[in-house]
Order: structure tokens, then sequence, then C-alpha cells
């Protein structure tokens, strides 16, 4: 047996080796129909075994996952799905109920021949995904939450009740550059977004300056008021369940600057999210009495982003509990 540095085998050494040069291609970059004169963008960052299909949230594409699903590749095929609406996806000027959401990704996986995917879903992808499986039983392996497993109905309940105590949307000066927007993400949202999802939302100038966002302007508002209770019951697949509780540290990285007024909007936005939050896990847990939940106490809504390491070892467990018939 031949040993290497710090004790690992030749063939160790070569199986890491491998898993870098892989984590460092570049995606492959489709688009599907899903309905007449719409395509979807789908990204493969490939990888072998079960078929992992990751969805977004609200007003992302699928490239926010880009390091994460490098990584979840080292172990199962990983595809994601660009919405429509947003990035290179066509710009519709409707589908935006869950339901044709969730018709989306069945033709998406369809067009891919992926017959049983695992879904992998954040935020506002949670609803899609429990639309998916009340329209299409049996049609998915298994399914995994980010911080999805919400009635996104209710998503006006708290802007009305606690408004963001920062920008909603950048201005000025975090116009002037994609790090100026990369910087604005981290102040306002405490996350740093990969330089690729980046210049998927946005369309720069020449010279750097932000131009415009790149999706429909009709998109995400459509989806909002379209939005309806999400079927949780009818998920009769294995299902995990991720629930954030933010703190104002791990929302508001910036937090040490905010001025009376704003840091007490931060804690009452704060103080909600966790009461809807764990309002939330108990309908879940009603709905779907046989998935699995857990809840992470001072972490980030994007989790994958903020904590990825430990949001790879969930899922790889879970997954990893499954037998080989589900």
């Amino acid at each position: 047996m031949i040993l290497g540095r710090f004790g690992m085998t030749t063939a160790a050494i070569l199986v890491i080796a491998a898993a870098v040069a892989f984590a460092a291609r570049d995606p492959v970059i489709r688009f599907v129909d899903v309905d007449q004169n719409i395509q979807l963008e789908t990204v493969d960052w490939g990888g072998t075994g079960p078929d992992v299909v990751l969805l977004a949230g609200m007003g992302l594409t699928a490239h926010v996952y880009d390091a994460f699903a490098r990584r979840l590749a080292a172990d199962f095929h990983v595809v994601g799905v660009t919405r429509r609406g947003f990035g290179a996806s066509t710009h519709a000027n409707g589908g935006y109920d869950p339901l044709t959401l969730a018709k989306d990704i069945r033709c998406a996986c369809d067009s891919l021949g992926i017959t049983m995917p695992i879904l992998v879903g954040h935020s506002l992808a949670g609803t899609e995904m429990a639309f998916f499986a009340s329209r299409y039983p049996g049609r998915a392996r298994a399914m995994i939450f980010l911080d999805a497993a919400y009635d996104h109905s209710l998503i006006g309940e708290l802007e009305d009740l606690a408004p963001r105590p920062v920008a909603t949307a950048p201005g000025g000066a975090d116009l002037n550059s994609p790090e100026a927007i990369t910087e604005w993400y981290r102040r306002t949202r405490g996350i740093l977004l990969p330089a690729v999802e980046l210049h998927s939302l946005f369309v720069f100038t020449d010279n750097g300056h932000l131009k415009d966002m790149n999706a429909s302007p009709l998109a995400q508002g459509l989806i909002v008021d379209a939005l309806r209770t999400p079927p949780f019951s009818r998920i009769d697949v294995p299902a995990l369940a991720v629930f954030t509780k933010p703190t104002i540290a791990a929302q508001y990285p910036s937090y040490r600057g905010f001025n009376p007024e704003q840091m007490r909007a931060a804690r009452k936005r704060i103080a909600i999210t966790r009461q809807l939050m764990s309002a939330a896990l108990a309908t879940f847990e009603a709905a779907c009495p046989s998935a699995e939940t857990v809840v992470l106490d001072g972490v980030n809504h994007y989790l994958f982003l903020t904590q990825p390491t430990a949001t790879l070892q969930m899922v790889r467990a879970f997954l990893g509990s499954l037998s080989p018939a589900e």
C-alpha cells in the first residue's frame, strides 16, 4: 500500500483530486419546453446517483445553488430549474399559479429524462413542491424543504405586521457595480450570492452599473396573488422539512449600524418571524406526520448559503436513510 502525505493512500488522493476537478467544471445549461412558447433554463452540475432537482426561492434562479450543487454532485446527479419569469427562463405573461408552476417542474423533469426526482426546494419552492405532490402522486422519490414548508399565501401578514428594517431593493451607490450589489445582499439579507447568480438576476452595463432586473416585471406580483394554502397532507413520499429561527445577527449582519428605529423594526420582525415559524412547524407536522422535521435556531433563511456544510450533512443523512425502493 502506497501512502501519500498525511497517511492517505494514493487511491484516496486520486478520489479527492477528481472531486476537486469535477467541482471546477462548468455546469451544462439546457433550455426545455414546458408550454407553448415557454422555456425553462435548467442547470446540470453532473454527478452520478439518484437525480436531485434544486428549486430556488422567490426571485432567484437555479444558479443560486452553484456552490452547494457542486458539492452535492459528489453523491448525486444534480440539476437546477429556473422558474418561469426569472433569469434566462421565458419571461411569460401568465402561468404563475402554483399548479402551473408545479406542472413546469414535471415537464422539465420529463424533458431531462428524470422519472423520480428528489425535489429540494427553498422558500417559495415549497408551495410548488406540495402542489406537485398533490397533482402527481408517487412521481417524486423524496422531498426536502429548506425553510420552505410554509403557507406562503400568508406572506403579506409578515410584511404588514413588521416591515423590513432595511431597504427592500438596492438603490443609489448599491447600483454602481456587481461588487456593490453583492455587498447590499450581504448587508441586508445576510448572504453572499454566487457571482453567477448575480449575473443571472441582473443586467449590467459595459461599465458594470446595474441596468435592470433580469425578470418579468409581472412575475413576482402574479405569483403572490395566486398563492394558495399548500396541500402538505398530500405528500406521499419521504420528506424532510428544515425550519430556521433567525436572529438579528444572522439576518442582518450590519445590525450594529442600525439607528434606534431600525433596531426596533428588526427586533419586531425577528420576533414575529420566529412566531410564524413555530406555527408553520406545527401546521406542517399535523398535515404530514410521517415527515422528518428539523429546527435550526439562529440560522439565516438562506441556510444553504450561510450554513452549506451543515445543510449538506442534513440532506445527505436524510437521503442516505431512504430504502432502495424509495
